[in-house]
């Protein structure tokens, strides 16, 4: 090489990538399961609910966490994903989010995490994970059971993991530290940068899902409520359930709606089903 010449070093940004440990999911697998599996939940706005119905389906789309594959998300019992959360509040009715109960068993999972995966890929637990922690260390087993496992083994019941409270007296070993991790997470009560996501039981897919015969309920703002938005939910065999949409608040702010109709639901107060 020539004197003062700079080596051409190629630069790259991508870091190096490790195994993941596989102890969070073998914890949880030798946990008991649960007797009673709880729906799946998606969460869309009206916009893209307008697309879903003609189709029929649920179709995976671009995701930039997990190195652009199609997937679809969703939560194990809980109405907990944010469509379009991001966004300022809004007069126009197409942000308005609309969720779709889907029965168990429906979903044939791609991956299972205990949270939120994508707020652990933005660093928003990294006040209770080490820094060289991947999210692919708390990822489960594809099982059908691996949820009801997970709650046994960190909650009074699914009725508790649901209201995000009531936690089992499980206290993980000295080297468990991935589960020491969600046990801290699942519990802390100050302020944070996350929501209850971060103890949500994501599903991920990434194979379309047909609705007609596998959703419970669709439940939607009352203004879409329409005759032809009720005999397509009813071709489905699913119920509507709709609610009282106040204009002009951003698209978060009516999951607290959604939670208790959905906790009606599951509570068996609409006859569709009951779990507890």
């Amino acid at each position: 090489m020539a004197k003062g010449r700079p080596q051409n070093f190629q630069k790259t940004d991508r870091k190096p990538r490790r195994e993941p440990t596989r102890d969070f999911a073998d914890l949880v697998r030798e946990s008991q399961p649960s007797e009673k599996l709880l729906p799946l939940t998606h969460m869309t706005d009206a916009y893209r609910f307008r697309s879903i119905m003609k189709m029929g389906t649920l179709e995976p789309s671009l995701c930039d966490v997990f190195e652009e594959e199609q997937l679809l998300y969703f939560f194990y019992g809980r109405p907990s994903y944010r469509a379009t959360a991001q966004a300022q509040s809004n007069g126009m009715d197409f942000y308005a989010p609309i969720c779709l109960v889907l029965k168990p068993g429906t979903v044939a999972p791609h991956r299972i995490y205990p949270f939120d995966s994508g707020a652990f890929h933005h660093k928003r637990f990294s006040d209770f994970t080490c820094h060289a922690m991947i999210k692919e260390d708390f990822e489960l087993d594809c099982e059908a059971d691996t949820p009801g496992r997970l709650i046994n083994l960190f909650w009074l019941g699914e009725q508790a993991y649901f209201n995000n409270r009531g936690h089992a007296d499980f206290k993980p070993d000295a080297f468990a530290f991935e589960a020491q991790s969600y046990h801290e997470l699942i519990r802390h009560k100050g302020s944070a940068g996350f929501d209850e996501r971060a103890s949500s039981i994501e599903i991920q897919s990434s194979q379309p899902i047909a609705l007609g015969e596998n959703t419970i309920a669709v439940i939607l703002p009352s203004n879409f409520a329409t005759d032809q938005a009720i005999a397509a939910i009813d071709a489905l065999g699913a119920i509507i359930l709709p609610y009282d949409h106040v204009n002009r608040t951003s698209p978060g702010e009516n999951i607290g709606l959604i939670y208790t109709i959905v906790r009606e639901l599951l509570s068996g107060r609409h006859g569709k089903v009951s779990y507890w």
